[in-house]
């Protein structure tokens, strides 16, 4: 059952501009884990106030695209929105200065809207080979009082044809809340906002136009927009509703990612802090987001072995909602075997109890495995 969000998009929004840098030179893994803790901490907060505060302030996982588990330690067991394409000319309005991220196959430009005054005119481009794209507009506030776009404008020069279009806001929202892609460099102290980013997915010959977007509220929700270029023009956008979890660019060998974390395990198996949501990597191919995790295997052990982590230090009763995600992995990474043995362990040692109004012992592993196989993970 949802906890109570009351003040929560005010206490969001501050809790952003406290959130702690992150590396962009770290591993990809601890780029994960770090995106992560920026999206679930701030979400986290809202809903169990300062004990778990404190908590959420060690290595949360994943699910933050978002999520935790004290020691009853166990070892594994061994084993679209559509807008018309035209050529227009585009004036640039008045810009706030802005700081480019370029990272091959991709690249994103900040749009700096937690500083910026409202009534600002406001722009950003980013370029990737031949391809420019620019999004302007004017900065404002929204309802729930994250920094939003008001008449939106994106450009797209494809090797020397222009095509433009108004951007409109994702289902459930009423205004644009442009939200970040990438990671917070190391020496930048706020929030950032990298929405506009180009990036290059498998079999493409050329780059793909994605936007964070952000839909408002304490819990929800993340969009991701995808846009596909040629040079005919701009294909229709296709909109991704990721539900709670932030996502990242980054790159993938020769081409891009998107890492974030499954929203359906939220609420699932404890209340949503307490709901470990497992690792979720995407690429944008033939019109639609496609679920390339199974790809990652070495992503996939990483993001396991925190979840175990997290059930054994969350104490009785309280570990339920993170040990769904590890079972999740294991059976991304071809172990349901072993990691169904490993539930069947922690049953018969009575270490499955579950806090009131959720299922514990025998009916949460029936309910996990029918969750999990209704989700297609084993």
């Amino acid at each position: 059952m949802p906890e109570h969000d009351d003040g929560g998009d005010r206490l969001r929004r501050e809790f952003l501009r406290q959130a702690p840098p992150f590396n962009l030179q770290s591993t990809l893994p601890g780029k994960v884990s770090a995106l992560v803790r920026r999206r679930h901490r701030q979400r986290r907060i809202l809903a169990v106030g300062a004990a778990v505060v404190v908590a959420a302030a060690v290595a949360i996982p994943l699910s933050a695209l978002r999520s935790r588990p004290v020691s009853h330690a166990v070892t594994p067991a061994a084993s679209s929105t559509t807008s018309p394409s035209i050529t227009t000319p585009t004036t640039t309005p008045t810009t706030t200065p802005t700081t480019s991220v370029t990272l091959a196959p991709m690249a994103c430009n900040n749009l700096d809207l937690w500083t910026t005054p409202s009534g600002t005119a406001i722009t950003t481009t980013a370029t990737l080979g031949n391809v420019t794209a620019t999004l302007t507009g004017t900065a404002a506030t929204s309802v729930s009082s994250d920094p939003a776009l008001t008449g939106p404008e994106l450009s797209v020069d494809v090797g020397g044809s222009r095509y433009s279009e108004a951007v409109t806001p994702p289902a459930q929202a009423s205004v644009v809340v442009p939200w970040g892609l990438t990671l917070v460099p190391a020496d930048t102290t706020g929030p950032n906002s990298d929405a506009l980013c180009l990036a290059q997915f498998p079999g493409q010959s050329l780059p793909t136009l994605v936007l964070g977007l952000d839909t408002g509220g304490a819990h929800c929700c993340t969009v991701l927009r995808a846009i596909t270029l040629s040079s005919a023009g701009l294909a229709p956008a296709v909109d991704d509703n990721l539900g709670n979890p932030g996502a990242a660019l980054e790159p993938d060998a020769d081409d891009a990612m998107i890492v974030t974390a499954d929203n359906a395990f939220a609420y699932q198996f404890s209340s949503y802090a307490g709901s470990g949501l497992p690792l979720k990597l995407l690429q944008f191919s033939g019109g639609r987001f496609v679920d390339i995790t199974s790809q990652r295997p070495d992503l996939l052990t990483v993001d396991a072995s925190m979840w175990m982590r997290q059930f054994n230090a969350a104490g009785s009763g309280n570990g339920l909602g993170l040990l769904a995600p590890w079972v999740a992995d294991e059976c991304r990474l071809g172990q349901s075997t072993s990691a169904w043995a490993t539930v069947g362990q922690l049953q018969a040692q009575g270490k499955l109890s579950g806090p009131a109004g959720w299922p514990s012992g025998a009916a949460y592993v029936q309910a996990l495995k029918t969750f999990l196989a209704q989700q297609g993970y084993c």
